[in-house]
């Protein structure tokens, strides 16, 4: 299958508590994709703006799940499933944590073209078995003109 290069726009937030301001994080970066209207891919390098680490993520949307997952030193697998658990863990430098996603939203749609397109994620976030916030991931793509 074809790989395209694709220009994306991630927006995160992340509210640990409803009276708190949440936290927002902007990433324009570049990365491929590839697919059809019925299951797709992109992969990217995210690039954290507080210790400059980068992660490579890899998206996958099929059959109305989004599955996200993070190669590096925070590495993670996560699936998000609308009004499923799931469970997996959370790796880092300093040990595994164990981690519960709980999605709430989960919507992924391509434009007519099948060149562009957006997935928008809103899920809960548990830590060791512990409340850690509400989130919300969404990812927009457009051409950039190249191919992979």
């Amino acid at each position: 299958m074809e790989k395209k290069q694709v220009l994306l726009s991630v927006l995160g937030q992340s509210q640990a508590d409803q009276h708190d301001q949440p936290e927002t994080v902007r990433l324009l970066t570049t990365g491929t994709f590839c697919g059809t209207r019925d299951a797709w891919r992109i992969d990217y390098t995210e690039t954290q703006p507080d210790d400059s680490q980068s992660h490579d993520v890899i998206l996958t949307m099929e059959k109305g799940v989004v599955t996200m997952q993070r190669v590096g030193d925070y590495a993670t697998s996560m699936v998000f499933e609308q009004g499923r658990r799931f469970e997996g863990c959370y790796h880092t430098p300093f040990g595994a944590l164990d981690m519960g996603v709980y999605a709430t939203q989960v919507k992924y749609e391509m434009d007519e073209s099948a060149e562009s397109g957006e997935v928008n994620l809103k899920y809960q976030l548990d830590l060791q078995g512990q409340y850690a916030a509400m989130h919300e991931l969404r990812i927009r793509f457009c051409p950039s003109g190249g191919r992979a």
